[in-house]
């Protein structure tokens, strides 16, 4: 597949076109840059290193060549990036928001690439986009606004770069440990009374053996409490899931003490910072989270387009 714009004062040319392996160092180089302000925020892509972005996609199941469509500009150099993030032939996709080196930007480039991806979502099958933009990018937003994208919520991004700092006393008999298989038909109960998507238990099976997964457990005088599963896909960074309370333990601090266990763990492995998406409405988790050491990265609104 191969696009072309032209555009800005001297009618340069840029060529739109599918991902290649040799383009991640450039495209990793680009999000991390573009991660670092508060104006250029967008929630995805957030590599930093061209082995999260293999990582990423590994993870998902999906190709890159199919998902991530690469700007080049004049002089040759990645120009831009735009795509999806989605599970192997899903309707349901999540937008990598285009994202433009600051020397090839004013020449329309993020709308040719996002016109090139909502193209390319369609004849991938995506019918349900969603997009994270920074709320200070106001480029951002009102790029994808111009597309049909519509806003429906916000997040925080929150963010732990140190061990998170020791929880208070728990509840008594409640006991911690790293899930097994017999603990997977518990961890689904308590996972479908949250209201998380849909799995069956072999998806919980299996991701109990995914070594791209972290699932650790709270018992109470031998019942399931408590769970929370983290990715460990990137290795440095790693991602807080889910987290489930059984409805009579919650506010009780079980937890975040649980996710301060379960990243202790990770911590210790080897990671250097902890990531997770959080509804400002929820201001009991956000107090724990941020006594555990969290703090408020960044306020993201989330719109959705469908295709």
């Amino acid at each position: 597949m191969s696009l072309y714009w032209a555009g800005g004062p001297k009618e340069s040319r840029m060529r739109v076109r599918p991902f290649r392996p040799d383009d991640a160092g450039a495209l990793a180089a680009l999000s991390a840059s573009c991660a670092k302000g508060q104006s250029d925020f967008v929630l995805n892509p957030l590599w930093e290193t061209e082995d999260e972005l293999f990582a990423e996609f590994q993870r998902n199941g999906i190709s890159p060549e199919d998902h991530l469509l690469v700007a080049d500009g004049d002089s040759g150099g990645v120009a831009g990036l735009a795509g999806f993030l989605r599970r192997p032939g899903s309707q349901v996709a999540g937008l990598y928001a285009p994202i433009v080196a600051r020397a090839e930007r004013g020449h329309g480039l993020g709308g040719e690439l996002l016109r090139a991806a909502l193209t390319q979502g369609e004849k991938l099958g995506i019918k349900l986009v969603t997009a994270g933009i920074g709320v200070r990018n106001h480029a951002g937003y009102a790029l994808l606004a111009g597309m049909g994208f519509r806003p429906v919520r916000q997040h925080f991004l929150m963010r732990l770069d140190r061990k998170p700092n020791a929880a208070g006393p728990l509840l008594r008999d409640v006991k911690f440990s790293v899930a097994n298989p017999e603990a997977a038909a518990g961890v689904l109960e308590l996972y479908e009374e949250c209201g998380f998507e849909p799995r069956s238990l072999d998806a919980m099976l299996a991701v109990l053996a995914d070594p791209h997964h972290a699932t650790v457990v709270a018992y109470q005088s031998g019942r399931l409490v408590a769970f929370v599963e983290l990715e460990t896909h990137w290795v440095r960074r790693v991602w807080v899931a889910y987290v489930g309370v059984r409805s009579d333990l919650r506010d009780r601090g079980v937890g975040s003490a649980l996710v301060g266990f379960a990243l202790e763990r990770e911590f210790e492995r080897g990671a250097e910072s902890a990531l997770l998406l959080i509804s400002p409405a929820n201001r009991t988790a956000l107090r724990a989270y941020e006594k555990s050491g969290f703090r408020r990265h960044r306020l993201v609104d989330v719109l959705e387009r469908g295709l």
